[in-house]
């Protein structure tokens, strides 16, 4: 499979159609779109996602939404934080360690939640281009068994 960012899209249209009635929902719904994303990856070496953890991330990004915070640029910090932490979680087959996932989604989210919001769709497409750029950045690294074990190391795709 391969990263397919309009899916992560729709999904993310789909959570954002409706105001959520409680604030932990967008946030349990980001990471879960980001995650089913996630999964459809596959690393520089051929093998695909074998995990990533987004449970505690949608908690974090909930609690930002709940917060309610008055500054945008606290906001996008935080989700990136949130969202970081989770790129940590990324496991694929034959991989050494996690990835390298530098934080230069940061000035994207700030930027997206500075503003006036825009509607749900408009959203959904800001986010999974912001979240899909930034990801293609990782670098995860593996061995290939064999003898020699055949090192690999590259962006997800």
């Amino acid at each position: 499979m391969a990263l397919v960012k309009a899916v992560m899209m729709m999904e993310l249209a789909g959570a954002f159609a409706s105001p959520a009635p409680d604030p932990m929902k967008p946030g349990k719904d980001i990471a879960k779109a980001f995650a089913n994303y996630l999964k459809m990856g596959m690393n520089a070496g051929g093998f695909p996602t074998s995990n990533v953890v987004d449970a505690p991330t949608g908690m974090a990004i909930g609690g930002v939404f709940a917060q309610q915070l008055p500054i945008g640029a606290l906001i996008g910090s935080q989700i990136a934080t949130a969202l970081t932490t989770m790129a940590l979680t990324y496991m694929s087959g034959q991989q050494i360690g996690p990835p390298i996932a530098a934080p230069s989604h940061t000035p994207q989210l700030i930027q997206l939640f500075s503003g006036p919001q825009p509607a749900g769709m408009a959203f959904a497409k800001e986010l999974s281009g912001i979240l899909d750029t930034w990801t293609k950045t990782w670098v995860v690294s593996g061995l290939i068994p064999g003898a020699p074990p055949v090192p690999f190391s590259g962006p997800l795709s």
